[in-house]
């Protein structure tokens, strides 16, 4: 039977006989979830009202066009929301629906990857599990990254898998295709070929049956690499603008510790993986050599794909900040070796069906404050959402003001603020929004793509700002003041944005 020792859970044989479900009525069973729970979210997107949140509302932007980069991330989200435009429309939902569906089809894959390593009755469990992690339930609503990246890599888990179990060039396609896809999507896909590598270092079966497999695998690995080439180019072509925007995330200035960071950021991962499972995979953690030897091989597999990437940010945490999403590549192992360890024992399963009920109402409160802003706003004396409502109106009374003044350039200072506005005046054709660099770096795409030129645009335009604009006044010779505009979110609560007619740039 599974026993936990020294802090680390050993499987025997006997664990991975197949549970009392057959495979028919396993897919049957988590297929119905998956679908029945993606409705609700798409649903809840359909009926939010919510406009996109400047991330959003940039790589909507940059999907107006087909680049092989765009300067802050790979080209596939941009891809994908053109694609799903394209079929149906600029609506917020539609723009938010990839979201969904990526995050219920890895639900799907990753429960295929714990029926290849454990059975029936894992595989359905792990399935749900994921659809029901906290992360995975928010990230369903918006349009990020992770939601495609997460499938690819989870696509890579099982093709890999596969490959050393029964090397076959079907398997060794998928792999390339995946990792190919996925380095498109996020660059953080190449953690996969160091957990890839921890695996073999920690697993002498594992090695023996890489050598078997070697050029499927070599070939999996060396084609999904080529399939970032052109985003390579792109990047070359436009000053490795990606590659510095990642730098600065990454934002080291000498050995200066930041434990407080490293708190904040495992501390975020109870919300993000979910308390109780968080809580296991920390107690699977091998303590000793000896805890190491007594793990089962998808065990050391498992480990191997979502440890090291929790080291790797958290030792990013300490020499500067991560974010809480840096680490989601982690999760797709961690969900089925945890799901794992607690169907191995009928009294750990309690804390499994507790952990998804709880995942379950914590959704629930996250559809209910999308859906219910009043009440959400009563409760926590704010709306959380407030910076995605409210948009529509400004657009509507800056449109006013430019055809009052006959202006025809809106120009801001604001990344944010600048994409939130053009989807919002995505039916306005004749506004063209530009963007005012205050020093000669290049710190977002608009300052690449949308920078002002007095001898394109012209010399007369609309400033709107969310703070001063004294730095951006000293370079016109005329300044025309304006009331300014209240931007009022969906429980009342206003924020004025700054109006200057600017003229005859110095």
């Amino acid at each position: 039977m599974s026993r936990v020792h020294d802090g680390c859970i050993a499987m025997s044989r006997e664990d991975q006989v197949s549970g009392n479900i057959s495979t028919q009525s396993m897919w049957r069973l988590l297929l119905s979830a998956a679908l029945a729970l993606c409705a609700v979210r798409l649903m809840v997107s359909y009926a939010t009202g919510l406009s996109l949140h400047g991330d959003e509302a940039q790589y909507w932007t940059w999907s107006w066009t087909f680049e092989f980069g765009y300067y802050s991330k790979p080209p596939l989200i941009a891809w994908v929301i053109g694609a799903a435009t394209s079929i149906c429309g600029d609506d917020t939902w539609c723009i938010r629906a990839p979201a969904a569906l990526f995050q219920t089809a890895t639900a799907i894959l990753l429960a295929g990857t714990a029926r290849l390593l454990f059975d029936n009755r894992t595989a359905l469990w792990t399935g749900i599990v994921w659809l029901t992690v906290p992360a995975v339930s928010f990230s369903s609503l918006i349009m990020s990254t992770d939601a495609l990246l997460l499938f690819f890599w989870t696509g890579c888990l099982w093709a890999y898998g596969a490959l050393l179990r029964r090397p076959t060039w079907g398997a060794a396609v998928l792999l390339a295709l995946c990792f190919g896809l996925g380095l498109n999507a996020k660059y953080a896909m190449a953690y996969f070929l160091i957990c890839a590598l921890v695996h073999l270092l920690i697993s002498a079966q594992a090695r023996q049956k890489a050598r078997v497999a070697a050029t499927h695998l070599i070939a999996g690995f060396g084609l999904g690499t080529c399939a970032i080439l052109p985003n390579v180019w792109w990047n070359k072509v436009h000053g490795w603008a990606t590659v510095g925007h990642t730098a600065d995330n990454v934002h080291w200035q000498g050995v200066v510790l930041h434990f407080n960071e490293l708190g904040d950021f495992l501390g975020a991962q109870f919300g993000v993986f979910g308390p109780v499972l968080f809580v296991v995979l920390l107690l699977v953690i091998p303590r000793s050599r000896r805890a190491c030897q007594a793990l089962s091989e998808p065990a050391r597999l498992l480990l191997a794909f979502s440890l090291p990437i929790l080291l790797i940010i958290s030792i990013q945490a300490i020499l500067s900040r991560a974010n809480a999403n840096w680490a989601a590549t982690a999760y797709p192992a961690a969900a089925i070796l945890v799901t794992s360890v607690l169907l191995a024992q009928t009294r750990r399963r309690w804390w499994l069906w507790g952990s998804i009920a709880l995942h379950m109402i914590v959704a629930a409160g996250l559809y209910g404050a999308v859906l219910m802003p009043g009440a959400t706003a009563r409760a926590l004396g704010r709306d959380p959402f407030q910076d995605l409502s409210g948009w529509d109106q400004v657009a509507y009374q800056v449109t006013d003001r430019m055809k009052a003044e006959n202006l025809s350039v809106l120009l801001m200072d604001n990344r944010m603020m600048i994409a939130s506005m053009a989807y919002a005046l995505r039916d306005q054709p004749e506004i063209v929004i530009r963007t005012w660099n205050h020093d000669t770096k290049i710190d977002h795409h608009y300052e690449m793509a949308w920078l002002y030129s007095p001898s394109v645009d012209g010399s007369r335009v609309l400033l709107m700002t969310p703070h001063g604009t004294q730095s951006i006044e000293s370079h016109f010779t005329k300044v025309k003041e304006l009331p300014p505009i209240g931007k009022v979110d969906r429980v009342g609560q206003a924020k004025n944005l700054e109006l200057r007619v600017l003229e005859d740039p110095k």
